[in-house]
């Protein structure tokens, strides 16, 4: 049976994109549909009945989702499957990531009022920060913003803030691993600096910009960055009052998110 379920997740991996890739991804979503807040476990009968699938099929399919831990078998039920560690962890990120877009928007808003900057809210993608909301609000004669969707590299603010406040350790080693020696040990060398008070600053001399970013929190880690865009003029170093505006931001959407004793576990010095 081991070979046989083998020899399906290789056909899913390596048959090249073909149809036959596209139908395995269909039926992998019409069973996952199954699983619902009033149904948290089915059975591979179940499936077949409401799929239409032969039950040997459908079998191959549950233990390889097993094997990928995107479900597992319940323990006092043999017959039958519950969401695995795999989903809940995408589940977790997917509802973070709506709570934080839910709590933000108005925040970043008032923030970019204030200070009369441009104000972006980024997320982790899949491989890296992407920037989720941009807030023009402000009225400084000089803006310079953001595209929304764009992903965001190792040299900026956000990236850095992530990896250095994340408590997710295998997230932050596969992202390092990503880049080049050197690249990585000038990343990491901005580590100590950002988790003081989950503040980062890059200058972009190319457009004499600036970026200052600060960390939001939830519940279980960091949930995103938030952060003012300026040029060196209208964004110094020695604007407190800025970075008080900005810090003050963060923790409210953090306190919010349920987030203040993640915050405070994340960096050396929270009250700062």
């Amino acid at each position: 049976m081991v070979g046989s379920v083998t020899g399906v997740r290789s056909r899913l991996l390596t048959s090249g994109g073909g149809t036959g890739d596209i139908q395995a991804v269909h039926r992998v979503a019409e069973i996952l549909r199954l699983f619902t807040l009033n149904k948290p476990k089915v059975t591979v009968a179940e499936a077949t009945a409401r799929i239409g699938l032969n039950r040997t099929t459908l079998h191959r399919y549950f233990t390889s989702m097993v094997l990928d831990e995107i479900l597992e078998r319940v323990p006092d039920d043999a017959t039958a499957y519950k969401p695995g560690r795999l989903l809940l962890q995408l589940g977790a990120v997917a509802q973070g990531q709506r709570r934080v877009l839910n709590v933000a928007p108005r925040y970043v808003d008032a923030l970019s009022v204030d200070t009369g900057l441009s104000a972006v809210l980024s997320l982790w993608g899949a491989s890296g920060p992407v920037v989720s909301l941009v807030s023009e609000a402000g009225t400084h004669p000089i803006l310079i913003t953001v595209r929304i969707g764009a992903m965001l590299g190792p040299d900026s603010a956000q990236t850095r803030l992530f990896l250095a406040v994340s408590q997710d350790q295998d997230r932050v080693e596969r992202y390092l691993k990503g880049l080049s020696a050197e690249a990585r040990e000038t990343l990491e060398s901005q580590f100590e600096s950002c988790r003081a008070r989950g503040l980062s600053r890059v200058e972009v001399p190319a457009i004499n910009g600036v970026v200052l970013a600060a960390a939001v929190f939830d519940e279980h880690d960091v949930a995103g960055t938030i952060a003012l865009v300026g040029s060196t003029a209208s964004l110094p170093e020695d604007a407190a009052g800025t970075e008080a505006a900005l810090l003050r931001a963060a923790a409210l959407i953090t306190e919010e998110l349920g987030g203040e004793d993640t915050r405070q576990a994340a960096l050396t010095d929270p009250a700062a």
